[in-house]
């Protein structure tokens, strides 16, 4: 029995916090109801929404005849979740967790052909829930640009941490307003052009965090947790990427040998979010990786 599919919009629960999520699940075309398909969650920058870059390697690994799901984590976007732009490791790690249990809930999902995808920020939590999620067989991590946050750029976006405790304990005692972090002002050239352009922009997508999402952030040591890694891992960076040396502190801190690094000629962190040819040139490792793999 042969059925045609486009995307469909799905709820799942993130367990460990009760929130609903809202993803979108995209099917195969000619999607045979008698066979068991391999699965990949995708997921995108901080911050970002379902619409935006994840849905660009959603979209293509679909098209190569996999399931894939993209969703807005818990506090942002159509997903549940107050106060609104909190940017949590650990809540990332869970949603991703709920990811697949949604995913394991289909009956044409093979459930032993798992795997996850996450770009810049989200390269970094997805890794770390390749260690954590024992359902996901294979890992890819876009630019991945968390390893140590305390010594990375992104320290440029934080607040005195006296102040950020100070505003997290007013706003709990309900004597004060939510204190928010500018995490991607439009003096940053590179990520304007996609966040402020038609190339990102969603009318869902915010550039203010919660400030107290630092606190964790600071402390999240994504080398130190990958040395227990043991899944097929891949890291596709960019030759101009910012973000290249913590991709390949993350990529460096992996102890097995079952592991592959690319690098994108010419390409900008920004610029592996949509941008041809620098997508489709990561396809060409992303698809046999997770061919041999899923």
């Amino acid at each position: 029995m042969v059925i045609n599919m486009d995307t469909q919009k799905v709820v799942f629960m993130n367990k460990a916090l009760d929130l609903r999520l809202a993803g979108l699940l995209y099917i195969p075309e000619a999607f045979d109801l008698s066979k068991n398909y391999p699965a990949v969650v995708v997921t995108g920058p901080m911050l970002s929404v379902k619409e935006q870059a994840q849905t660009v390697y959603a979209k293509k690994l679909t098209e190569a005849g996999y399931v894939t799901l993209v969703f807005d984590g818990a506090y942002f976007g159509e997903s549940e979740g107050t106060p609104r732009g909190q940017e949590l490791p650990d809540v990332k790690e869970s949603d991703i967790e709920g990811a697949v249990d949604y995913l394991c809930s289909l009956p044409y999902v093979d459930k032993e052909r798992i795997g996850g995808l996450g770009i810049c920020g989200s390269g970094s939590y997805m890794s770390v829930a390749g260690v954590k999620e024992p359902r996901l067989k294979a890992v890819t991590a876009i630019v991945p640009a968390i390893a140590d946050i305390s010594t990375s750029p992104m320290m440029g976006f934080f607040k005195p941490e006296a102040e950020v405790l100070a505003a997290k304990e007013a706003y709990d005692k309900g004597e004060g307003e939510l204190m928010y972090l500018n995490f991607m002002p439009r003096a940053f050239d590179e990520g304007a052009a996609y966040y402020y352009s038609s190339r990102g922009t969603h009318p869902r997508w915010s550039n203010q965090v919660v400030a107290w999402s630092q606190l964790e952030l600071v402390k999240y040591n994504v080398p130190d947790i990958m040395k227990d890694m043991t899944k097929p891992y891949c890291v596709i960076s960019g030759e101009n990427a910012w973000s290249k040396p913590s991709s390949e502190d993350v990529f460096n801190a992996v102890p097995h040998s079952n592991k592959e690094m690319h690098v994108i000629p010419e390409a900008g962190h920004f610029d592996m979010y949509d941008l041809a040819p620098f997508v489709s040139e990561a396809f060409d490792y992303i698809l046999p990786f997770f061919g041999k793999y899923l």
